[in-house]
């Protein structure tokens, strides 16, 4: 991340380090998960529990992105999926219908990059691009959105 360096100044490009993940944003995660681990960096498609990041075509997304924005709460509170931008973000929240599985679309500027964070799933580095971030679903007789 541009906020840590080492020998040299990390770009966005560079692969980031859980510790460095959470040193950035403040958002923790649980303990049985491994600090020095490398978070993955999302170019095209990706899941982390219940939400999914598709990278499309359509319109850049415009609305300034804040240093924290929860997408899927956990169902008792916790457990949050929440995005961190980390340099030039924006994210439109789509209009949430009862059946819809479009939370929004994140435009991440190049240069920049975003996180994405679970308490239980650790992070995602989201690269330079625009992606429609929505929810999955699951068949279990009918479809109902995954519980995470």
């Amino acid at each position: 991340m541009n906020t840590h360096t080492t020998t040299k100044e990390k770009t966005m490009t560079d692969t980031i380090t859980l510790a460095e993940a959470i040193a950035h944003t403040g958002t923790d995660v649980l303990d049985y998960l491994d600090r020095e681990v490398s978070v993955p960096v999302v170019t095209r498609a990706a899941c982390q529990g219940d939400v999914s990041i598709l990278r499309v075509t359509t319109q850049a997304a415009t609305k300034p992105l804040p240093k924290y924005l929860a997408v899927v709460r956990g169902e008792s509170g916790g457990n949050t999926h929440a995005l961190h931008p980390d340099g030039e973000c924006y994210f439109d929240p789509a209009v949430v219908r009862e059946d819809s599985l479009v939370l929004g679309t994140l435009t991440v500027a190049e240069g920049s990059t975003a996180l994405l964070s679970h308490p239980e799933h650790g992070y995602l580095s989201i690269a330079p691009g625009t992606y429609r971030i929505g929810r999955q679903r699951e068949w279990a007789g009918e479809w109902a959105l995954v519980a995470d």
